[in-house]
């Protein structure tokens, strides 16, 4: 229904499925406060909806299914504090929603897939402290969020794939301490590459520092162009090779080149020594500058 430019307050009280209801409703600039108290399944509602400057506080107290809600509603500047609570599928909630600038602290302590869930949304410059403590899925999560300034510490404790999560990121300068430890992902699996940490930080070519010790734990070998084209310090250089050959793992892959990260000849020897020690288990490990040897 791409030219309505409105809609009725109709009755949905018994309304439990919303599945695609308005998707592609591409004129309408605003929505009713419709009673979506009885709905559990959000999945495409008002995705394409891009016209939409807002949206009502609606009741999504029940909701659990959220996948691509409000993707491509490009026109939206804020988002209400809505009810998430019992939302368990953020996929691509809020892809594409490029205009925003803010977000709130929604209730996302049931949320185990985050897959795509702000990718696109380019204007965002903060981002809020979430509860993702159940999180598994942040591959793209936050993708090309270009003008994010700063992230947060959030709780990725179970978190398995992170292939792509803050790809071209660009206005990042540095990193917080999340935890890795679950993350999985090996350089020698073909079946699915998309797995890891591939591509996590490729394109964040603002980001200079980035903490020690997260990789430590982690049996993950995927790095494949995970912080190509940055703009890493040696210190932070050190910090990823030393953590990552604590883990004792190997034949992974890491990229390191491109960008402006440091490179070889101002690196230091723990970072010299890990990179060998690395190399002597089967890591292919690609730099700026001559290898060291």
């Amino acid at each position: 229904c791409s030219s309505l430019t409105s809609f009725p307050l109709i009755n949905t009280a018994a309304g439990t499925n919303f599945y695609q209801a308005w998707s592609g409703c591409s004129s309408l600039t605003s929505f009713p406060l419709i009673d979506t108290a009885a709905g559990t399944r959000f999945s495409r509602t008002w995705s394409g909806c891009s016209s939409l400057t807002s949206f009502p506080l609606i009741n999504t107290a029940a909701g659990t299914d959220f996948d691509s809600a409000w993707s491509d509603c490009s026109s939206l500047t804020s988002f209400p504090l809505i009810n998430t609570a019992a939302g368990t599928d953020f996929t691509q909630t809020w892809r594409g929603c490029s205009s925003l600038t803010t977000f709130p602290l929604i209730d996302t302590s049931s949320g185990t897939s985050f897959y795509r869930a702000w990718r696109g949304c380019s204007s965002l410059t903060s981002f809020p402290l979430i509860n993702t403590a159940a999180g598994t899925n942040f591959r793209e999560t936050w993708l090309n969020c270009s003008s994010l300034t700063s992230f947060p510490l959030i709780n990725t404790a179970a978190g398995t794939n992170f292939s792509k999560a803050w790809t071209g990121c660009s206005s990042l300068t540095a990193f917080p301490a999340l935890d890795f430890d679950a993350a999985v992902g090996l350089a020698s699996d073909a079946s699915n590459s998309f797995t890891g940490f591939k591509d996590a930080w490729v394109d964040c070519t603002s980001l200079a520092d980035f903490p020690a010790n997260m990789f430590d734990n982690t049996t993950c070998t995927r790095y494949f162009r995970a912080f190509e084209n940055c703009a890493l310090t040696a210190q932070s250089i050190e910090n990823i090779l030393v953590s990552i050959n604590a883990a004792g793992t190997s034949n992974g892959d890491l990229s390191l080149e491109d960008g402006t990260n440091a490179n070889t000849s101002t690196w230091s020897t723990a970072a010299n020594n890990a990179y060998i020690a690395l190399v002597g288990r089967g890591w292919t490990i690609t730099q700026n500058g001559t290898a060291p040897s």
